[in-house]
């Protein structure tokens, strides 16, 4: 039985809508970075009451010394086998094996087990690819070999077998921040039955990719070809369909995952819009848009909203990230009066070691479903040891609340960033003794959208 609360090997992804937690056990600290750097921009925080589909367990054993070389022989030997019942699910390779049974967890239903793996990373995406194709078909979506591309706010996804173009199609994009995935998409229909399309960690020869969770409405499934000259044509649902088959990641062979994974395929092709690109390795990005235009249907007259504020919250992770400071519009009193209606917050990335008392502190708190999840903007007063195995625990504080928040980095919350600067009524001051250069800040604040986003 996998440990009931969060540990700090654990591992807590969301990909295609689907969350898996996955216990990393006892391996070496440099192991375990490479993993966790690996899946970072699909990593919530462990919570214990957030909802998932399964919860595992792994023991990590060491590789085999000689054993790489001789990888064609292990896996003609003891090749991937996957078989789902209503009572076990049971993965088995040469190099990892899983068991998993139903159980009830907080009065939700998920799946819940133990397994061994080899310490490779390889091996390890290779397990984390199975169980996704395994249970995001539950809620009635699929992992396509694809390359998935975002357009303005919207998504197309190409499917194609190996060696067809879709890493060659990847690479032509312009920003390589529009590219979901080069090699696996996930596509999944909301709770509105509407189709969309999100990135993945699992791209093609291994690559590391993917920015967030966020999803996209996908507007068309555009099967690649390579051939010449480059062109688009329509394909009915019935062709669409015999093609979607063959690209859906699938490792199970009876006769329900069939049955489901046709109903999939005939739902989604018969409700999208499906094309044959014929491209080649020198066929222009900009030809090829050009070409499937008329295919994506009318453009979109408002921005894209985030399906819900964890998607929201996981791309604001990404922006940060990647320009190290952003601006943030809150909602909320709790901070008041320091805080007033219509502030604009520049949120500054750093690390844990280098935060104190009076810093104030931008963090996400996942909720047990995504529509609950909440970011949150308080004062600093202070840091306590917590228990044997974990941690500090930060202490919070609204300024305009009587009570104090306590979390643990990274396992009930996961702390973004400080403030590092305020703009309020055409003026921009910095938070005293945290920001030296207000230049570069006020640049940015004029520079990039501010995102406006639900916190307390």
């Amino acid at each position: 039985m996998p440990p009931r609360g969060p540990q700090p090997t654990d591992l807590m992804l969301s990909i295609g809508g689907v969350v898996g937690h996955v216990g990393l056990g006892t391996a070496p600290a440099a192991f375990l970075d490479q993993v966790r750097a690996r899946y970072d921009a699909f990593h919530l925080p462990p919570a214990e009451w957030v909802d998932r589909a399964f919860a595992l367990r792994l023991h990590f054993e060491p590789a085999v010394p000689g054993r790489p070389a001789g990888r064609t022989r292990e896996l003609a030997s003891q090749p991937l086998t996957v078989v789902t019942t209503a009572r076990a699910i049971k993965i088995d390779r040469w190099d990892f094996s899983v068991r998993l049974t139903p159980e009830t967890f907080r009065g939700r239903p998920r799946w819940s087990g133990t397994g061994h793996c080899e310490m490779n990373p390889f091996a390890l995406d290779s397990l984390l690819r199975v169980m996704w194709s395994i249970f995001l078909p539950q809620v009635g979506g699929a992992l396509l070999h694809s390359c998935g591309l975002r357009h303005h706010d919207l998504a197309v996804v190409c499917p194609a077998v190996s060696e067809t173009g879709k890493t060659t199609l990847a690479r032509k994009m312009e920003d390589p921040d529009d590219v979901l995935s080069d090699e696996l998409v996930a596509v999944y229909p909301d709770a509105t039955g509407a189709w969309r399309a999100a990135g993945t960690p699992f791209w093609g020869d291994f690559q590391r990719g993917g920015i967030s969770i966020r999803s996209w409405p996908l507007r068309c499934l555009a099967f690649l070809k390579q051939a010449e000259p480059a062109a688009v044509s329509p394909l009915t649902s019935s062709e669409a369909t015999q093609r979607l088959l063959e690209c859906f990641l699938c490792f199970q062979t009876d006769d329900d995952t069939v049955r489901r994974n046709l109903a999939i395929a005939v739902r989604l092709c018969d409700e999208m819009r499906a094309v044959e690109a014929q491209t080649m390795r020198g066929t222009p990005m900009p030809e090829i848009m050009r070409k499937l235009g008329p295919h994506l249907g009318p453009p979109s007259t408002h921005r894209e909203a985030p399906r819900n504020p964890r998607e929201m919250i996981s791309e604001f992770r990404s922006f940060l990230k990647k320009h190290k400071t952003y601006a943030f519009n809150p909602k909320g009193g709790s901070m008041r009066p320091w805080l007033k209606a219509g502030d604009s917050l520049f949120i500054q990335s750093t690390g844990e070691s280098e935060l104190g008392a009076g810093d104030i502190l931008l963090y996400w708190s996942p909720g047990e479903s995504p529509e609950q999840d909440v970011l949150t903007c308080h004062r600093m007063v202070g840091r306590v040891p917590a228990g044997k195995g974990t941690g500090a625990k930060f202490l919070t504080k609204g300024d305009a609340l009587s009570s104090i928040e306590r979390f643990e980095n990274g396992r009930q919350s996961e702390i973004l960033g400080k403030v590092s600067a305020i703009s309020r009524d055409g003026k921009t001051w910095p938070v005293p003794g945290r920001v030296g250069n207000l230049a570069r800040l006020f640049g940015s604040l004029v520079a990039m959208p501010i995102l406006r986003m639900a916190g307390r």
